[in-house]
């Protein structure tokens, strides 16, 4: 626990020494729902900060990810991934990247086996109706494997100054951590912001309907916060 707040203060503090190149986002979630996977299956809290640095226009960004569990240190993970988004219209938007997963409090902890890696690459169309986007993921390490994900998302004006952010997804698991293929999991959600003058926080409510049985036969209702600057 400790350490989790000491995370905490050295992401908040570092928010006012750092140049605009760098955002910040601290997010708090009832559970790790990922993939349709419970990753932190004692069912508690977890707090999730990230730093992220984007080299100038170049279209390059690199991010700094952890979530820390508030009962299971062995399931803390840090993430770091490499970005680029292309250059293209304002009708199409595409991204490629490189993720590092690493569990690096596990007890035993043996880098071949507790870090992996995937390669991505994420089209979106904003200028279509629902702004429908698609995600593949690869990892080329432990979880050996393909996961596609689709969405869809619609903006809710409910005032002025307040729009809801509604949005669904569809997975398919190729296999990844898995014998298993198939489509795995339904995602539905909402995002609404909370009006602040300098951070920006927004409440959400998400459900996850499991549909692979390697993943398990348990729906999860979850709940979150995000400050981000």
């Amino acid at each position: 626990m400790k350490k989790i707040v000491l995370l905490i203060i050295i992401v908040l503090f570092s928010m006012n020494l750092f140049s605009s190149s760098f955002s910040y986002q601290l997010d708090f979630n009832s559970s790790y729902i990922w993939r349709g996977w419970d990753l932190n299956p004692s069912k508690k809290p977890v707090i999730q900060p990230s730093i992220t640095y984007a080299f100038g226009d170049t279209g390059f960004a690199l991010n700094f990810w952890g979530s820390f569990s508030f009962t299971d240190s062995t399931v803390n993970e840090t993430d770091i991934t490499l970005s680029y988004d292309f250059k293209t219209s304002e009708n199409l938007s595409l991204s490629a990247g490189f993720i590092h997963y690493g569990w690096y409090f596990a007890k035993n902890f043996e880098f071949k086996e507790n870090t992996t890696q995937e390669v991505y690459l994420t089209a979106g169309f904003p200028k279509v109706i629902l702004s429908p986007s698609i995600s593949i993921y690869y990892d080329i390490n432990n979880g050996d494997g393909l996961y596609l994900v689709g969405g869809i998302g619609y903006g809710l004006y409910l005032s002025e100054k307040i729009t809801a952010d509604l949005s669904a997804s569809i997975g398919y698991n190729g296999g990844q951590w898995t014998t298993e293929t198939g489509l795995s999991d339904i995602n539905f959600g909402i995002s609404v912001p909370v009006p602040l003058d300098k951070l920006s926080l927004s409440v959400s409510a998400n459900y996850t309907i499991v549909l692979l049985d390697a993943l398990g036969d348990t729906n999860y209702f979850w709940f979150g916060a995000s400050l981000s600057l």
